[in-house]
């Protein structure tokens, strides 16, 4: 199957939305190192906390989450900086996923194109 601009778009979108509700808010909520990597893209010069949430509605049903924040080291003053990082970081991932498939779909189908 050749790779046209229609597919390329749907393994984007695919990509962008695998990137934002699976890596950045589902993996990083849970495995928060997964999110601290962008920091420098989030906050700049200010440090990245995370303040996890443990939310335990009734036995047997638990949810977790976590909420990121900007602190400036001279002021210890803190930012919420949440959705900013699940942007940031859910776009990244997405565009590193994107890059993945696309070159996966080259390789897989090297052998399929003949001589031009």
């Amino acid at each position: 199957m050749k790779l046209n601009i229609s597919i390329i778009v749907i393994l984007l979108v695919f990509s962008l939305f695998c990137g934002f509700f699976i890596i950045s808010l589902g993996i990083g909520s849970e495995f928060t190192a997964v999110n601290t990597v962008m920091s420098p893209l989030v906050c700049g010069t200010e440090r990245i906390e995370v303040a996890s949430q443990y939310n335990v509605a009734h036995p047997g049903k638990t949810f977790f989450g976590s909420r990121w924040l900007c602190v400036d080291e001279t002021t210890g003053a803190a930012q919420d900086a949440s959705t900013k990082t699940n942007l940031i970081s859910g776009a990244v991932y997405g565009l590193m996923l994107f890059a993945i498939v696309i070159a996966w779909w080259l390789w897989a189908n090297r052998s399929r194109q003949g001589p031009q």
